[in-house]
């Protein structure tokens, strides 16, 4: 008689063995899809805080022209033939405050004075379209008008602005300071010539807030930053 060959049977997986694979499979996705969840995150949140920046960056660096140009060109750049109420001249700034400043000067550099105001508006009343952006820090420039007192030039319709400005009681967004340094009070509003005469630097300080929140930390997205100008024709 011959001997029948013996039939070999493969050992194979377990339940328990499978189960485990599928549970270190699942650690291991989870753990991955949890990084790029947080990658996302901070790739929107950092988006937010560029187009932030880029924002203030542009408002301020506009401020800073602004400033530069206050008070030109001056009632002697006509032999005093005009005082600051035609519209020749400029009366550089005349006005300023914690959260408002106006002046004027030929800013853009074509020969036309413009009367300019920067001013904070917290949104009460507004009536645009969509979401309410405001609180706004915002910048109004219209010519000025021949034989009109500073004080009485017409606030332009039109501006440029930085919108989701936090509220303005947690710090100013302007401060002045004298030839040495020294902070000028400024609240409340400056206009006696003899107090502007003395404010060589003006800073600017804006903090906005994005839209949404770091959900990363928890907390409110926010950018902050300032500017100083100096006041060449003061």
């Amino acid at each position: 008689m011959t001997e029948q060959p013996k039939l070999r049977t493969a050992a194979g997986f377990s339940l328990v063995e499978l189960m485990m694979v599928v549970l270190l499979l699942l650690i291991v996705v989870g753990a991955l899809f949890s990084q790029i969840d947080r990658a996302q995150v901070r790739y929107r949140v950092e988006g937010q805080k560029l187009d932030l920046t880029q924002q203030e960056r542009e408002f301020i660096d506009q401020f800073t022209r602004d400033l530069h140009q206050a008070g030109f060109p001056t009632m002697a750049v006509y032999g005093n033939q005009y005082d600051l109420n035609r519209k020749y001249t400029a009366a550089g700034v005349w006005s300023i405050s914690d959260t408002e400043l106006h002046m004027e000067g030929d800013v853009d550099g074509d020969g036309v004075v413009k009367s300019v105001v920067y001013s904070y508006f917290d949104g009460t009343g507004w009536s645009g379209p969509g979401a309410n952006p405001c609180p706004c820090l915002r910048r109004s420039s219209n010519p000025k008008q021949d034989n009109t007192a500073p004080s009485s030039q017409p606030v332009g319709t039109y501006f440029t602005e930085v919108e989701n400005i936090i509220p303005i009681n947690t710090q100013p967004i302007f401060a002045a300071y004298d030839a040495g340094g020294n902070q000028i009070s400024i609240n409340p509003t400056v206009t006696d010539p003899n107090v502007l005469k003395t404010i060589k630097t003006v800073r600017i300080t804006v903090t906005t807030q994005g839209k949404t929140k770091d959900s990363d930390v928890h907390k409110d997205i926010q950018v902050t930053m300032t500017g100083m100008a100096r006041l060449v024709n003061n």
